[in-house]
């Protein structure tokens, strides 16, 4: 079972001066889960996977545990509505989709999809690396998602969109912002997960605030939530 402290999706609004609270209801942005299950065999629920929502589109996707894939199609979204994709670690119930969300994504997507994950330790890859050992055109597990790196497409394969990779510093002391367009404004900052990088993440988008805050062991080194906001 997950250790965790916190529940793992943590949702803030911020308050208007004088305000003694602030109801959640008919907020343009809304937050789906589309698993919340964990590395446990599950008959119900997906590995851990979210959706951020602004009014009738899905405009980020938090993880992609196992079953995130079907439980996306399921939900409607549209991979061409994505404006960032955020990996919090490299859990396999956290990451293990992606392959299968990528493959053939260039046929729903023409626009390159960014997507961000941690930096990594003298044991546990960079994001980067893991992405490369996944889709290297020649020593790739999955080489025939190669243009996901911008490598050539492979002889008779569908190929995948191709990514924006950023990374996030996980010990850094301050939070980063790794995106701040299309109405979304997107801060990282590295969270206490065992010797594994992991990374919470903040979403700021039409007034309110959203905060992923993932897998933790219960401990943290600093708060980048204002005083002034409210769990919802």
């Amino acid at each position: 079972m997950k250790r965790s402290a916190i529940v793992a999706l943590i949702v803030f609004l911020a308050i208007p001066p004088g305000a003694l609270a602030q109801s959640c209801t008919g907020n343009p942005v809304t937050v789906q889960i589309l698993g919340s299950g964990g590395p446990a065999i599950n008959p119900t629920r997906a590995s851990s996977s979210y959706l951020l929502w602004v009014e009738s589109q899905a405009k980020m996707l938090v993880d992609m545990g196992g079953g995130a894939f079907l439980r996306f199609g399921q939900s409607q979204a549209k991979q061409s509505d994505l404006s960032l994709v955020a990996v919090s670690h490299l859990h396999p119930d956290h990451i293990s989709d992606l392959p299968a969300f990528l493959w053939l994504s260039n046929q729903n997507r023409k626009e390159p999809l960014p997507i961000v994950g941690p930096t990594g330790t003298s044991d546990v890859p960079a994001f980067q690396t893991f992405l490369t050992r996944l889709f290297d055109s020649k020593e790739g597990a999955f080489q025939v998602l190669s243009t996901a790196l911008g490598g050539p497409p492979v002889a008779g394969a569908g190929g995948g969109v191709r990514l924006e990779v950023g990374i996030a510093d996980t010990a850094k002391a301050e939070p980063s912002v790794v995106f701040d367009k299309d109405g979304l404004k997107v801060t990282a900052f590295g969270i206490p997960h065992g010797p594994i990088p992991a990374l919470a993440y903040r979403v700021e988008a039409r007034g309110v605030s959203v905060v992923f805050s993932t897998d933790q062991n219960g401990t943290t080194r600093s708060s980048s939530i204002s005083p002034k906001e409210q769990m919802c």
